[in-house]
């Protein structure tokens, strides 16, 4: 792959949080802030694998009613029961 310099500003205690970062994992800084690009916006070989509606799970998303019009609120109750 081809490469082309960049420069960016970043606070100095961000800089320096990254190049800690960077050494643990055993990387560049340049490879940290490419993986996290990639991750982000998704642009490069973060691209997803597989595209979500050819997975044929997808089809199964929504295909079920519960009648709970509070289940995203709530879901403690649902997964786990009434506490009490």
């Amino acid at each position: 792959m081809k490469y082309t310099a960049t420069n960016i500003r970043l606070p100095a205690q961000t800089l320096e949080a990254l190049k800690i970062r960077a050494a643990k994992q055993r990387k560049s800084l340049a490879q940290l802030v490419r993986e996290a690009i990639e991750l982000t916006y998704h642009i490069g070989a973060a691209e997803p694998a597989v595209d979500p509606r050819k997975d044929p799970l997808h089809r199964l998303v929504g295909a079920w009613a519960s009648g709970l019009k509070d289940g995203s609120v709530s879901h403690d109750r649902d997964i786990y029961g009434p506490q009490g």
